[in-house]
């Protein structure tokens, strides 16, 4: 099944910093608007070969500044939210909580940074060892605001899960 996700630049961001971006090989392909990929390199980070950097057709460029006025949404986050309705990806990924309220209104399905790292460990892509570590990581190393009380919280559940075998 095709499952094809479209990012901004908060999840790429975190999941460099914890030295963690292959666990975005739970998505069939990643791709990021080339404004994005813009935000990235002042970062200098180096995408890997899996994350396809695209362009926004007219009418993408037009839900842009529709969704930087009525939602007041920053840049980066409109062109990705609307290059994942051009694709028709029913994945966006952000850890930004205005742009996740604004994708789930036009239907898509959001992950954060997070999310990212709880599915690649449901789906094997990481061990439990370092499900724990890199939730730890996402606290400690990385810029994502998190609280200590969320990060408890997920790794209770990472101790809870049931590998079913």
């Amino acid at each position: 099944m095709e499952n094809k996700a479209i990012s901004n630049t908060g999840p790429i961001i975190h999941l460099t910093e914890i030295n963690l971006i292959n666990s975005l090989n739970i998505f069939s392909g990643v791709s990021i608007p080339k404004e994005v990929a813009q935000e990235l390199s002042k970062y200098h980070i180096s995408l890997p070969k899996k994350i396809k950097i695209e362009e926004l057709n007219q009418s993408s460029k037009d839900t842009v500044k529709v969704l930087t006025n009525q939602h007041d949404l920053d840049f980066g986050e409109a062109c990705a939210i609307a290059l994942a309705l051009q694709e028709k990806a029913i994945c966006f990924l952000t850890d930004d909580l205005d742009a996740r309220k604004v994708s789930k209104k036009y239907g898509l399905e959001v992950h954060g940074t997070v999310g990212i790292i709880l599915r690649a460990f449901r789906e094997k892509i990481i061990d439990k060892k370092t499900a724990i570590k890199k939730i730890n990581e996402i606290h400690s190393i990385s810029s994502l605001f998190i609280t200590k009380d969320l990060i408890n919280s997920i790794l209770k559940a990472i101790e809870d899960f049931k590998n079913s075998s």
